[in-house]
């Protein structure tokens, strides 16, 4: 009996996390294929603070890289917990990337 229960709570979990996948409008990207970059995690994630919200959309697709939005002007957005080491996850306040993390 042990064992069913357990097996049932690890397969809702799975359901659960499945669900959780899907993208809301504009704050998660097309995922195009990955790449692989030689400049560091951090100052790849870096060369993005500073930037519009357009021009850093643009230079993630240009990288090749998939794209969110973790927050905007105090809004925050769900996001999925799988990790991507090419994803960019920006936070954005008056247009501009205040803070870009990479995975």
């Amino acid at each position: 009996m042990r064992v069913r229960t357990a097996f049932a709570c690890v397969t809702a979990g799975a359901v659960v996390l499945a669900a959780c996948g899907g993208s809301s409008g504009s704050s998660v990207s097309d995922r195009p294929g990955s790449t692989t970059t030689t400049t560091a995690k951090g100052d790849a994630a870096a060369a993005y603070v500073g930037l519009t919200k357009q021009a850093a959309i643009a230079k993630a697709k240009a990288d090749g890289r998939p794209w969110r939005i973790a927050r905007e002007d105090g809004e925050r957005f769900m996001l999925t917990q799988d990790y991507d080491p090419n994803r960019v996850t920006f936070e954005i306040d008056h247009g501009k990337i205040t803070k870009a993390s990479l995975g």
